[in-house]
């Protein structure tokens, strides 16, 4: 199957017949986890690959869903990560329609340290973004019952500290986030189960996040109350 020319391929209304045939070979690879052929059809051909991943990202089928986020849900490895990132440096930021990033399907379905270390490094807003249940991709990581796709079944083991603390490590506050059930991540660790270890990451990130916002809020007064005098 030959790979798209340009974005030519695409029609007004979405995908082209070409392009959606190689759409469709990508998808079989990455749902396969046939990450050799996947690298040698996708991402050896750097101008067919950014074509196609641009398509997607804007047809409106796909409700905003871009390859990375189908590529994370996978268990890809981490250099086939990388080489997407780099060839498309705009994908980790990608939101579908439940506004929720390829880190947050990376966290959610439990993907590797190193991917969800890569993303959040990538892209550290992304560990900020609240999807419409208000979940970050740190909620999705403490809770081991989360299930972002139909079909899921298996629980997962519970939040590790690696990757607890590589979504910390790019952004802190999300540990005093809560989502719209008024949960932490902390609380959905708790419940998962987590290790000590993990817990007490959880506190302590939640509680310099707080006394830094005390902080700031401090020294506005402060800096109000100097105006005013």
């Amino acid at each position: 199957m030959a790979p798209p020319e340009s974005e030519s391929s695409s029609s007004a209304n979405g995908l082209g017949a070409h392009a959606m045939s190689y759409l469709t070979l990508l998808l079989n690879y990455i749902d396969s986890q046939d990450w050799a052929t996947f690298n040698e059809v996708a991402l050896q051909n750097t101008k067919a690959f950014r074509a196609i991943s641009k398509i997607v990202s804007s047809a409106e089928e796909f409700n905003g869903m871009s390859l990375l986020h189908a590529v994370v849900r996978n268990n890809p490895p981490l250099e086939i990560v990388a080489d997407f990132v780099k060839l498309c440096p705009e994908s980790p930021s990608a939101r579908d329609c439940l506004n929720r990033t390829p880190l947050h399907v990376a966290a959610g379905v439990g993907a590797s340290v190193g991917v969800i270390k890569f993303l959040a490094m990538a892209h550290p807003e992304a560990c900020k973004v609240q999807d419409e249940d208000g979940r970050t991709p740190l909620h999705f990581a403490c809770d081991v019952d989360c299930r972002l796709f139909e079909g899921e079944s298996m629980r997962r083991e519970p939040p590790t500290f690696q990757v607890v603390h590589a979504l910390l490590s790019a952004s802190i506050s999300p540990a005093s986030m809560e989502d719209d059930d008024e949960m932490s991540p902390l609380e959905y660790a708790i419940m998962s189960d987590a290790d000590v270890r993990v817990v007490k990451l959880l506190q302590k990130a939640a509680q310099k996040f707080m006394k830094k916002m005390h902080s700031v809020e401090s020294s506005k007064r402060r800096s109000v109350m100097g105006t005013a005098a």
